[in-house]
């Protein structure tokens, strides 16, 4: 029971970090600005994507940076 409570806490930060990873994606590192003074339909549809694919990545990266740190505690830290 304690291993499922700490994947759940795990798969929910993820999910935390994943957001505010988003963001980073979409808006600073793209650095995309609109043609006119306004979105269009078609650069908001490309914002969202853009947005959910920062998300699945930060979400993936998360959970990369987890097996990094259970690998080098499992077999670099000798107790």
């Amino acid at each position: 029971m304690r291993a499922l409570a700490r994947e759940l806490s795990w798969f929910f930060i993820a999910i935390l970090l994943a957001a505010p990873i988003a963001y980073f994606f979409g808006f600073y590192l793209m650095n995309l600005e609109p043609e006119g003074p306004t979105l269009t339909k078609n650069e908001e549809v490309f914002y969202m994507e853009l947005f959910i694919i920062g998300g699945i990545l930060g979400f993936i990266c998360t959970y990369f940076i987890r097996v990094i740190i259970w690998a080098v505690t499992k077999y670099l830290i000798v107790e």
